[in-house]
């Protein structure tokens, strides 16, 4: 198992209730995927992640929007239903289980954040900057 060793020593709250729009938390999840991504938690990444994606509607194209609609993927997948299973696989897997283990790696997690980070209409800093490195590092994914 991996993640931090140090013993828990309780939270130290605040007292106030944290008050979001829709945008507002989907762009905290993608920053934390982004951080959770940076440590190699790749489960935690990916998890927030595809909420984040998923509590934004948006018409128009996206990147999910995209690969569901590739017609180069309908023709492997006629069966548009399976097509969107393959592309969530992993998220699907860490929200409602299934087989014994899944492998989760940086490249389905990357495309996890970056899917939702299409769906925002506003970027953070973070966002910004990971946009040029998932760029420059397609090719090593």
């Amino acid at each position: 198992m991996t993640g931090s060793s140090t013993a828990w020593r309780g939270p130290n709250l605040p007292a106030t209730p944290l008050h979001l729009t829709l945008e507002e938390a989907a762009s905290r999840q993608v920053d934390a995927a982004i951080d959770a991504l940076q440590r190699g938690d790749f489960d935690v990444a990916l998890t927030l992640a595809g909420a984040a994606e998923g509590m934004i509607k948006r018409d128009g194209q996206h990147m999910f929007s995209w690969l569901r609609d590739n017609p180069k993927a309908a023709e492997r997948f006629p069966d548009k239903k399976q097509w969107i299973n393959v592309l969530n696989r992993e998220l699907y897997w860490l929200k409602h289980g299934g087989e014994e283990t899944m492998e989760i790696d940086c490249a389905t997690t990357v495309f996890m954040i970056a899917r939702a980070m299409t769906k925002l209409e506003v970027w953070t800093p973070k966002m910004d900057g990971f946009k040029p490195w998932l760029i420059s590092n397609l090719d090593n994914l």
